[in-house]
């Protein structure tokens, strides 16, 4: 069983995956196994592909703002803009 990883990491694997990495390339880069960025991967779509705002989700995730313990996370926002 992948081994429990802390929000930045995940967030690093969804970055590099983002970037086109592979499972391997993401496991070199973040140090961790290719089971764990297998799982990690997996949840991040999951989480992208039920959201309201896939593009929001998916910056939240890589930004490490993602609310793993709500369905579509928080609402960033830059300056006076909400995005």
């Amino acid at each position: 069983m992948p081994a429990a990883i802390d929000s930045a990491t995940r967030a690093d694997i969804v970055y590099y995956s983002a970037l086109g990495y592979s499972q391997q390339e993401t496991s070199d880069a973040v140090g961790v196994s290719r089971n764990t960025v297998r799982k990690y991967r997996e949840t991040a779509r999951e989480a992208v592909e039920r959201a309201d705002d896939p593009r929001r989700t998916l910056a939240e995730i890589i930004l490490d703002e993602y609310d793993w313990d709500r369905s579509n996370g928080p609402v960033l926002s830059f300056g006076d803009h909400p995005m």
